[in-house]
């Protein structure tokens, strides 16, 4: 229980100061933390939008053929609705959080750790190196927005293959600019809010971990595994949890 009350004060510690200053915007980064930056987004954000692409046109497709059948009628408001709730409150930040972790957090956690290992990260401390700036800060800002960005990849496409799907599917006479609209219509400010709640923030909070359990690493390159499994399990559980508690709150909320 203490094990785990300190390593959340430290994920809240380091979410905290890297909030501060990533505040003052990207751009105010030191060239060489802009550096890191930009090399993450590019991994985790940009390398990951075909994959989340492709799962996206599944998800969309499927989901539409499912609310076909249950709801036995082709009126769009009820579909349109449907898809923005599941896609854009629950679906797309969930599944956006596991691509991100499962492909780019066991990485952070691999890399870090060996440069614990190797030494790397007492070199940078003894040359007087900010290792927080240099190799955390530029890494969890980069996981928040890659994650928000992927995630609004995933909203954008589901939509257009439920869009195609329902005309196929459900063979509506309609075109697909009438329910495109309803699905428009049915999208309020509380799912975008959500939207923006379970990415940013727990992309933060998710790259805090991996960092965390990076840097954690023991001694021994055989510690550097079991690191990463560690690393990728908490982002999970946290994910799931995060994202459990914001619906919850929205529903009483509302």
């Amino acid at each position: 229980t203490l094990r785990g009350l300190q390593f959340a004060s430290k994920v809240a510690t380091y979410c905290a100061y890297a909030t501060y200053r990533l505040i003052p915007g990207i751009l105010g980064m030191k060239r060489v933390s802009f550096d890191v930056f930009v090399r993450q987004t590019l991994f985790t954000g940009v390398e990951a939008l075909p994959f989340t692409a492709f799962i996206a046109l599944l998800v969309g497709g499927s989901l539409v053929l499912s609310a076909s059948i249950g709801l036995g009628s082709a009126d769009g408001g009820p579909l349109g609705r449907l898809l923005a709730i599941a896609l854009v409150r629950e679906l797309a930040p969930l599944i956006t959080g596991l691509i991100i972790i499962g492909r780019s957090g066991t990485a952070v956690v691999v890399e870090l750790g060996n440069m614990r290992v190797s030494g790397e990260v007492d070199t940078l401390e003894s040359m007087g190196i900010d290792v927080f700036e240099y190799l955390v800060i530029p890494r969890m800002g980069a996981f928040a927005l890659s994650t928000f960005c992927n995630a609004v990849l995933f909203t954008a496409v589901a939509l257009l293959a439920g869009v195609i799907g329902g005309l196929v599917i459900l063979d509506q006479d309609s075109s697909s600019i009438d329910l495109s609209v309803a699905v428009l219509q049915a999208l309020t400010p509380v799912d975008l809010v959500l939207l923006i709640l379970k990415t940013l923030p727990v992309g933060l909070v998710v790259s805090a971990v991996v960092c965390l359990e990076g840097l954690q690493a023991g001694p021994s390159i055989t510690d550097v595994p079991r690191a990463a499994t560690r690393g990728t399990v908490k982002g999970f559980s946290l994910l799931f949890v995060m994202s459990g508690i914001l619906s919850a709150l929205s529903v009483i909320i509302q």
